[in-house]
């Protein structure tokens, strides 16, 4: 489980570049049994990438802000990977990305995220209503799907995610500690 949150964090530029080798000095990957977390070493070094407690105190405000944030989506996604939930999230973004999608790839689009996360049985089914995940396979087989294909099943993950996994990421040690450090960092060796 901790490799794959360890590959995600190399693969994933929106957390944090890995390859840059001026960064590398001023960090850490701590091994935390609620999962990989970059630390400063040093925290006056303007080169860490872990943000100030007050931008993470703004991700308890809403499930947006969270998500506008390239490290708070990041770290809540190695949070739902840990916690073996991460396709509702990986769908909500397929779909933010997806609406970004030129108009002449939509189709193709539309049909591998309604095959990935919509089919029943797909391999990463996401949990919809009967009569959702029917009003998005007519969408995806319309003749010119847009952006609108996934709306209502992408406000209903969404939904789900903040009555559920969102909450829970709110009280996780792993937030707690980045945002309120005062309170809940003890020292570097830190368990859950």
């Amino acid at each position: 489980m901790l490799k794959n949150i360890y590959r995600f964090l190399q693969r994933s530029n929106s957390f944090i570049s890995l390859n840059t080798k001026s960064c590398k000095p001023e960090m850490r990957l701590l091994n935390l049994k609620s999962g990989l977390f970059l630390r400063r070493r040093n925290s006056d070094s303007p080169l860490s990438a872990r943000p100030q407690p007050e931008e993470a105190q703004k991700w308890s405000e809403s499930f947006a802000a969270l998500m506008a944030s390239k490290y708070g989506s990041s770290l809540y996604r190695a949070f739902l990977l840990r916690e073996f939930s991460n396709e509702n999230l990986e769908f909500w973004l397929a779909v933010e990305e997806y609406k970004n999608s030129k108009p002449q790839k939509m189709a193709a689009k539309a049909q591998q995220i309604y095959n990935d996360f919509v089919a029943t049985q797909s391999p990463k089914e996401v949990n919809l209503d009967s009569e959702t995940r029917l009003l998005t396979l007519t969408n995806v087989q319309s003749n010119n799907p847009d952006q609108h294909v996934f709306d209502r099943a992408q406000r209903r993950i969404q939904h789900m995610m903040e009555r559920d996994s969102y909450l829970r990421f709110l009280q996780s040690k792993l937030f707690l500690e980045l945002a309120f450090p005062e309170r809940y960092s003890s020292s570097s060796d830190v368990s859950d």
